[in-house]
Order: structure tokens, then sequence, then C-alpha cells
């Protein structure tokens, strides 16, 4: 240390009362192990960089991992990384920094955010799908809605690992708050029960977001427990709104129609005479007279009007709706 910076006490501190401490030592030491720790982080810079441009790749990966205070654990250093063209069957050299940086997470502590989908989409490029589940399942990341999506987006072009990648999908989802992507998870992963189970039960969840869900993933085992009542409660969904809004979805309208042709609709006390009629209308246009004649009898037949030879099964369903 030069003679300037053990000097800085008689300016500093000449108009101080005594405390009993010797404040000129104290930022003496100070400046002493600043100076120590700047000397070890150059130190660790310059062999980073002779491991690197030595192409001593894995060796420098594992020090940038363990640098002091972390100050190569970026994504400059990635980058750096990244524009290392392996030879031909070798370990891209980005791969052996993502696995550095893992196994190098202390306790309890987690990769940043950006890093983490960075080393997620790595792993996955790369096909090492235990190394993703060991990540995810021992909190090694930041968990982000962009990593739950990256997962779903490679199980749904993967089937191979499909049920893996939503799995771990479905845990990062319910982790971020992420009620309706988590339910949709579990769908997809032919969890009907347990989602529809787990909508019943988030308070956050509206009408719309069930009826996102049902979309994105049709099931008329979903459909029927999500407009059954629960234990005296209304259903999740009103029969009457899930049909209207499936049957105005070219893509959907067959589920509607297996679900009023599924006699398994129980009484629907929400749905207003509007919106049934534009479910009977509806049933009319996809050359289903038989299931808007039976909307219509039983609305007709609340009013006090007949309908002249309406199909007597589908009376008897409707009846369920109504009664």
């Amino acid at each position: 240390m030069d003679d300037d910076a053990r000097n800085i006490d008689a300016k500093l501190f000449e108009h101080e009362e005594p405390t009993g401490f010797d404040e000129s030592k104290l930022l003496e030491d100070y400046l002493d192990r600043y100076c120590v720790h700047k000397q070890i982080l150059m130190i660790s810079l310059s062999e980073f960089i002779e491991l690197f441009d030595s192409a001593q790749y894995e060796e420098a990966a594992l020090l940038a991992a363990r640098s002091p205070r972390g100050v190569l654990r970026n994504l400059d250093t990635m980058e750096m990384f990244k524009g290392v063209k392996a030879p031909p069957g070798s370990v891209p050299p980005v791969f052996l920094f993502f696995q550095a940086l893992l196994i190098t997470v202390p306790a309890g502590g987690e990769l940043p955010a950006v890093l983490s989908l960075q080393l997620v989409h790595c792993f996955l490029q790369r096909g090492v799908m235990q190394l993703v589940t060991h990540a995810v399942s021992n909190n090694k990341l930041s968990f982000s809605e962009d990593l739950g999506d990256l997962l779903t987006e490679h199980a749904q072009k993967n089937p191979r690992v499909a049920d893996v990648c939503l799995a771990l999908a479905t845990i990062v989802y319910e982790a971020c708050g992420m009620d309706r992507k988590t339910a949709l998870s579990m769908c997809r992963r032919g969890l009907i029960h347990s989602a529809a189970n787990f909508m019943d039960h988030c308070e956050e969840l509206t009408a719309e977001d069930c009826m996102w869900v049902l979309c994105l993933s049709p099931s008329l085992s979903l459909l029927q427990l999500l407009t059954a009542p629960q234990q005296g409660r209304a259903a999740i969904l009103s029969v009457g709104v899930a049909c209207s809004t499936l049957l105005s979805d070219p893509q959907q309208q067959q589920l509607s129609l297996q679900l009023l042709d599924s006699l398994a609709i129980l009484q629907d006390s929400s749905s207003s005479v509007d919106l049934w009629t534009n479910v009977a209308s509806l049933c009319s246009e996809l050359n289903r007279a038989d299931l808007s004649r039976a909307v219509l009898s039983v609305l007709l037949g609340q009013s006090g009007t007949s309908v002249l030879s309406p199909d007597l099964e589908g009376a008897r369903l409707m009846e369920h709706v109504f009664f």
C-alpha cells in the first residue's frame, strides 16, 4: 500500500473524538483486504483467460463457476463459451459451462433467471433430461413463466420426454402462481381428475380461466367434471355457458355436442333462457335438430307453450338442465 493511502487517517479522523478504537488501523485493514480481494480477482481472471485461450474449456468452466464473488458466473462468460465451436464429436464448451454452474450452486442458492433459462435450453438441446430434472427438483434454478413455457414447448415437440417435461413445467408454474398453466399441464399429462380438483380449490381461477384450460386441452371427462356440482356447491362451469362457448368455436363444437349427448348434464340454474336459445340455434346450424328441439321443448314448456313432436330422449336430457 502506498504512503498516501496509509496517511488518509491523518486527514479523515483528526477532528474525531476518541472512541476506544484505532480508526486509522481499521481503515488500513480495510484497504489491505480490498487490495487482497482485488489481487485474487485479477489472478482468477488471468487464470481463466489462460485456460480459455488454450482450449482447456472444462477447466476454464469450473474456474468460472467457482470465481470469487461469482464475477464470471454471468451472461458475458456464457457468450464466450457459446462463441467457441467444439470439434466434431466433442462436448460443446457452453455445455461444460452450464454443467459447472449447476454442480457449484451452493446449498439454498439459485442461478439467476436468465442463466436458468439458458441452462435448461442447452440441456434440452443435448437431451440430458436427468440434469434438467435434477436442476428443477432440487431448486437450483430461478423459476419463471418463461422457464415453464420452455419445458412445455419441448414436451409438445418431443413426445418421448413429454411427460417428464410437463411434470417439471407443472412444478415451475405452480411455484410461480401460474394457476391456469398449472392446470393445463396436468391435463396434458392426462391427470384430468387432479386438474379438475386443482381448479375447484384454486380461488384465483375464474370461469374464463377454466374455459381457457378446457379449450387448449379438450376432454369430455374434464368438461363433465367442471360442469358437475361439487358437494352441494355450484359447478365450476355453467353447462349453458360451457356449451354456448364451445359451440361458437368451430374447433370445439363436437366436444359440446358430446356433452349434450352424454346425458351427464346436471341442474343448471345459472344460465339464462337467452343463452339456451342460442345453444338451440347453434345445434340446429350443426344439423343436430334433435338437440335443438330438446332445448326448445323445455324452454317453451316452462312458459306453458307446447312444441309439436319433440325428441323424447332429448327432452328427458334437457329436463336435467332446468328441473
